[in-house]
């Protein structure tokens, strides 16, 4: 799976993006966005595309480590051993200095050293702008622009995602759609698909949301819609056991109104109407 994005950002973390409050300093294009591999005994090779967007020279690193998720869904490295994945990943190169305009092909190898385990190996490639040193010099502090977190999941054999959804709710206090997952498969799994909100009792049926979903381009909006969007929740990775929430996109002071979920989860399909 290839995905691509323009982040404008002052600090990137892994999974999100944080945007400060002030004017960015520049742009930066990163593409692609994840990366999911199949690997056997052989070498996989691949790569990632980098453009400098800004007005000025960036000095770019390249570092990858091994992963989990902690209880709140928050990366943390782990040290790696013999069936993590960045222990079998070379890189070239490893820094570089990007020019206004210029764009970079950082190129990866996936070599490993011993047989893979059947499941999921993980890696986080992380691209960071090293500081100039000006703001040493100054007395000030080391400029820090970015360091974007890259997810890369190998699977290795039979993949078997499946999960248990033990309770999927809507939350009016906060607007969010909260699922308790736990993870019985060998591959990472997440809840994906769309939401739409509408007027109470205007619902016209999942058959009709799945229409207009697949068309949102379309100039007619359905009667009593009030908005949509699309799920990006946080994965669940094998073995895990999470409580993930997130957030909709839904009009404040909005009274009476209804939500439709259409989503997946490995092999299962979710329609849920929450009143």
């Amino acid at each position: 799976m290839r995905r691509s994005l323009i982040i404008l950002l002052i600090l990137a973390f892994p999974w999100r993006q944080a945007l400060a409050a002030e004017a960015p300093p520049g742009q930066i294009a990163i593409s692609p966005s994840m990366i999911d591999l199949t690997i056997e005994n052989k070498p996989v090779n691949g790569s990632i595309r980098m453009q400098n967007l800004k007005q000025e020279t960036i000095n770019v690193t390249v570092e990858v480590y091994n992963w989990t998720l902690d209880e709140q869904s928050r990366v943390k490295l782990i040290p790696g051993d013999s069936q993590s994945l960045d222990r079998w990943m070379l890189i070239s190169p490893i820094s570089f200095m990007l020019e206004p305009g210029a764009s970079q092909v950082i190129r990866y190898s996936v070599r490993p050293t011993v047989k893979p385990d059947p499941g999921e190996h993980r890696a986080m490639i992380y691209l960071s702008e090293k500081g100039t040193g000006d703001g040493q010099k100054s007395g000030g502090a080391v400029k820090v622009l970015f360091r974007y977190g890259m997810a890369v999941y190998a699977q290795c054999g039979e993949k078997r995602e499946s999960a248990e959804v033990e309770s999927l709710n809507f939350d009016k206090s906060s607007m969010s759609i909260k699922a308790l997952i736990r993870n019985t498969g060998n591959i990472h799994t997440r809840i994906s698909g769309d939401y739409t909100v509408w007027k109470a009792g205007t619902f016209p049926g999942f058959k009709a949301m799945k229409e207009y979903t697949e068309k949102q381009n379309s100039e007619s909006t359905p009667a009593g819609l009030i908005s949509s969007g699309s799920l990006h929740s946080t994965p669940v990775l094998p073995g895990h056991r999470r409580a993930i929430a997130e957030k909709l996109e839904i009009p404040v002071n909005r009274d009476g109104f209804v939500i439709a979920l259409s989503a997946k989860i490995g092999n299962r399909t979710i329609e849920k109407l929450f009143p």
